[in-house]
């Protein structure tokens, strides 16, 4: 049996789920609410830098015009809830880990930001890359070396599939302003019934399966300090079908917190 990632607790549970997870064991920490993944069969492990997770996902590698119009709604909506935040001397400064196509990115350089990302995933790269013109480099976040200093570290749907996860923190919180922002957005597993849900690519990448109280400890106790934590339910308005059950999902987006289907924090690094 190992230990939990995040609090090292031995007090863990395997857990159960209708899905039939073969390839790979859930467990779950009694102790900060963590899910993580082990034993995971490597042959049956996508293989990012060759491009399976985009691949094998219901989204595809090609970015069109839905791609796109989808990506750039969420970046809008990104950017308006984190500049609530800002204050004082903040750099105008982005890391985006596991950047994409560089939707985000590229809206944020027209409002003046000075941008750089990583993306392993070499369709997303090279669109970032010589499509968008965007600083980019095809490195996982483990082999990326760098001094600089943002002010915004940004990770959509991202921190959940990285290994090793304090030892990425303390990465991340050095790369950081002194009065810089962290920014995560994850799937929302407070009621871990939901991963029997999650799409085949999502359980195979994944590395952890957040609820709100196990990202809430993860983070505080990893230095940094959380200044909003909010769960939600994301509108989607990218085809005619989802435009015509939309008005389901905003009635829906009053549920209680933990059925909401998303997670997102705000945070800054402890001084």
């Amino acid at each position: 049996m190992p230990n939990c990632p995040s609090c090292s607790s031995s007090r863990l549970k395997i857990l159960r789920l209708f899905k039939k997870l073969d390839k790979f064991a859930i467990y779950h920490c009694q102790n900060c609410d963590l899910c993580f993944k082990k034993d995971i069969n490597k042959d049956n492990a996508f293989d990012i830098k060759k491009g399976d997770y985009y691949l094998k996902k219901l989204t595809g590698n090609k970015v069109n015009a839905r791609y796109k119009r989808h990506f750039l709604r969420r970046s809008k909506d990104h950017l308006k809830y984190i500049e609530k935040f800002i204050s004082g001397n903040f750099i105008k400064s982005v890391l985006d880990i596991g950047c994409g196509a560089g939707i985000f990115l590229s809206y944020l350089k027209t409002k003046g930001w000075k941008v750089e990302g990583l993306e392993p995933d070499p369709f997303m790269f090279d669109y970032a890359k010589n499509s968008l013109d965007l600083n980019v480099s095809n490195f996982y976040l483990e082999d990326w070396k760098s001094e600089e200093k943002y002010g915004l570290v940004y990770m959509s749907h991202i921190l959940d599939d990285l290994p090793n996860i304090k030892k990425t923190l303390k990465k991340i919180n050095k790369r950081m302003d002194a009065n810089g922002l962290l920014f995560v957005e994850v799937p929302n597993l407070s009621i871990k019934f939901r991963i029997n849900f999650e799409k085949e690519a999502e359980l195979k990448v994944a590395e952890y399966f957040f609820s709100e109280k196990s990202l809430k400890y993860l983070l505080e106790n990893n230095g940094f300090n959380i200044i909003d934590i909010k769960t939600f339910r994301l509108v989607h308005l990218n085809t005619t079908f989802q435009k015509i059950i939309s008005p389901l999902f905003y009635i829906m987006k009053f549920q209680p917190r933990k059925f909401r289907p998303y997670l997102r924090v705000i945070a800054k690094k402890n001084e």
